[in-house]
């Protein structure tokens, strides 16, 4: 009975310790995020908490109802950068912007992790009616490592709205799991010497 039990432990404590639950982190509508240099934002999953800390170039955070840009709201050209990292590992999921055009002229460009993707209407994963970009499977970026949005030509002009991402369980989570794992097994054949 009671081998039973720490078995069932283990197994609900391993599947809420990874479980990778998506966190949409929403730009828009918030005032407070106005002229913050850097703007930090605490989110969680349910279960891991991680800070995203956003760094503009070329002017302040502006945020309004549907928008978040540099400024006015939007991100004009190639010198306005919004620069994001985060204080643990996320699996990238997706960006959604506004604005994004149909050209390289009007476009926008995404870095993740020192590779850059230029996004305007018929990039493969980039959906030009919704402007929602998923990569093919999700990124991960490690701690260090940055996303940068900025316009793929001088002449552009959008706004981010959302970004999604899950927090990656950390390494000692395993290990701790791995660990129950042992002291049941060593507990079961105890049970089945005696």
């Amino acid at each position: 009975m009671k081998i039973s039990v720490i078995f069932l432990a283990a197994a609900a404590f391993l599947f809420t310790s990874t479980a990778n639950a998506a966190f949409t982190i929403d730009l828009t509508g918030n005032n407070s995020y106005d002229g913050q240099n850097p703007l930090n934002i605490a989110f969680t999953d349910g279960v891991n908490s991680a800070i995203a800390t956003l760094i503009p170039t070329g002017g302040g955070f502006n945020s309004n109802a549907g928008d978040f840009g540099i400024g006015d709201d939007q991100i004009d050209g190639t010198s306005e950068i919004v620069t994001i990292t985060f204080d643990k590992a996320v699996e990238f999921n997706f960006i959604d912007f506004g604005g994004v055009g149909s050209t390289i002229s009007d476009g926008a460009r995404l870095t993740i992790a020192g590779v850059s993707t230029d996004l305007f209407t018929g990039v493969t994963g980039f959906d030009g009616s919704s402007d929602k970009y998923t990569p093919s499977s999700p990124i991960e970026i490690a701690i260090g490592q940055q996303i940068s949005v900025t316009g793929s030509s001088a002449t552009s002009s959008f706004d981010i709205q959302t970004i999604n991402v899950s927090i990656v369980p950390e390494p000692n989570t395993y290990a701790l799991i791995a660990s129950m794992f042992a002291l049941a097994y060593v507990m079961f054949r105890r049970r089945l010497v005696t």
